[in-house]
């Protein structure tokens, strides 16, 4: 009997993990939504005299606990909140983590825990002015840090005399984000190498990172350009090709999401036919590229790009990509003006001008 691969293990036990939770949230929204229908349910000449009794029952205990839901509520939403921002690409895949349930639920438990604290210390506070202070001010000091006394003019907490009251949360905090990191690893290197199977070819996966980041409406001009400089750096001769398509493909997914991915694997399996998946035909792009690099020398590849390219900055590149280096391999070197050729000129003017030269 064949033995079940570790990473199939891991995924059912996560799957049964989060459908457990699912039916757990499903079933207390099921009660929650019949204890209110039962507390709004009007009361007539023809109800059964069963129901009004129930009815004060219900609204009397919906009364005692409506206090704990509402600060654990608040607790659930500010740990969402914190998993969202640590985790922005990946939202929807992080709280489905197992160690994100449970960051939410130490935020739900603790918050609740505090609210019967404060209303066995403090029992002639207004319950409306202890949900709330516990809702809020709970979670603000749990991740406080509070200096009592420092030295004059030391900018350091060398000598201080502080109260950190968040260095328990912080501990706790940190060890959930890293577990939950180190599970979305596995669908990370997933997509990465699914995106390497259906794209296999670096020009592909350096268009397609191009696009996917000038497509972005919420980065800034400096982070945009950032983002394309070191694309560009993966097009450089000496570094290592599968590294260079490995790093688009995470390029792809950290900048347009597993959504994304998804969707972009989905169009390529639907845009492949079954003929040229089991002869393997090369697209346009893979076709013209090896064109350039059996047809054309170093030197003529720079006379090409200075033909076409308009811009100086893109020819400067083709020329220092073209350099002699003795430690990398000619073939690679054309093979990366090649890509960055048909990037910045385009598939039917390379064609154009090899047609001219003879070479097509």
């Amino acid at each position: 009997m064949a033995a079940t691969p570790p990473e199939e293990m891991m995924f059912g036990r996560r799957t049964k993990f989060t459908r457990g939770m699912k039916i757990f949230i499903a079933v207390f929204l099921l009660i929650l939504a019949a204890l209110i229908t039962i507390i709004v349910f009007p009361i007539t000449e023809t109800t059964p005299a069963w129901v009004a009794p129930l009815q004060t029952n219900v609204y009397g205990f919906m009364a005692r606990i409506s206090p704990y839901i509402l600060v654990g509520l608040l607790g659930a939403t500010v740990a969402t909140a914190e998993l969202v921002s640590t985790f922005q690409t990946y939202p929807r895949e992080a709280l489905r983590t197992r160690w994100a349930w449970v960051l939410i639920l130490v935020n739900v438990v603790a918050a609740m825990i505090a609210l019967v604290v404060v209303r066995v210390t403090m029992t002639e506070m207004n319950p409306s002015l202890q949900v709330l202070s516990v809702g809020v001010g709970f979670q603000a000091i749990i991740r406080t840090r509070f200096v009592l006394a420092k030295r004059i003019g030391d900018d350091g907490q060398e000598g201080e005399v502080a109260l950190n009251l968040g260095w328990l949360y912080d501990q706790f905090q940190n060890l959930a984000r890293t577990q939950i990191d180190l599970e979305l690893m596995n669908n990370r290197r997933t997509a990465v190498t699914r995106l390497l199977d259906y794209y296999p070819s670096m020009a592909e996966l350096y268009d397609i990172a191009w696009y996917t980041i000038t497509s972005r409406a919420t980065l800034t001009r400096e982070q945009e350009e950032q983002r394309k400089a070191d694309l560009e750096k993966l097009l450089d001769p000496k570094a290592p090709e599968n590294f260079a398509k490995s790093s688009m493909a995470l390029a792809i997914l950290e900048n347009g999401g597993q959504a994304y991915v998804e969707l972009l694997l989905t169009q390529a399996m639907q845009g492949l036919s079954p003929e040229a998946a089991a002869v393997g035909k090369p697209s346009n792009t893979d076709q013209l590229i090896w064109q350039l690099v059996e047809n054309y020398s170093l030197p003529e590849m720079v006379a090409l790009a200075e033909k076409l390219c308009s811009s100086e900055k893109a020819i400067n590149y083709v020329r220092e990509a073209a350099q002699p280096d003795p430690e990398a391999n000619t073939a690679n070197q054309k093979a990366t003006i090649a890509h960055f050729l048909v990037q910045q000129i385009g598939v039917e003017p390379l064609q154009t001008a090899m047609a001219e030269d003879g070479k097509a």
